[in-house]
């Protein structure tokens, strides 16, 4: 019975931080990104066209469907018990801070 070698955990980690790097690194070498940004780019063009050519023919022009709104709401479950973790640490935090500086102004 042959026993496999076991991987250290930070070099599990270590493996996983190079695979990420490369998975983005071909993503950035492949275009992907500027791809998006073109069709941003090209979408935002013919917003333009639209616009003016509203303007020339004077049609009544709303300016809220020319712009997109690119606010992503990415608040989920793990998110929100984050914040609400990070907020009752600062609010603990903050009272024994309070109560420590007491107890040192009574000593001094």
């Amino acid at each position: 019975m042959v026993k496999r070698k076991k991987i250290h955990p930070v070099l599990k980690i270590l493996l996983a931080f190079f695979i990420v790097f490369i998975a983005l690194y071909i993503a950035s070498f492949s275009g992907y990104y500027e791809g998006r940004i073109r069709n941003k780019v090209i979408i935002t063009e013919n917003n333009i066209k639209e616009f003016e050519d509203k303007i020339a023919s004077g049609e009544e022009i709303n300016l809220d469907s020319y712009l997109e709104n690119e606010s992503v709401d990415y608040s989920n479950k793990f998110s929100k018990l984050g914040d609400s973790l990070t907020s009752s640490i600062e609010v603990f935090v903050t009272k024994s801070s309070k109560v420590i500086m007491e107890i040192l102004k009574s000593l001094f």
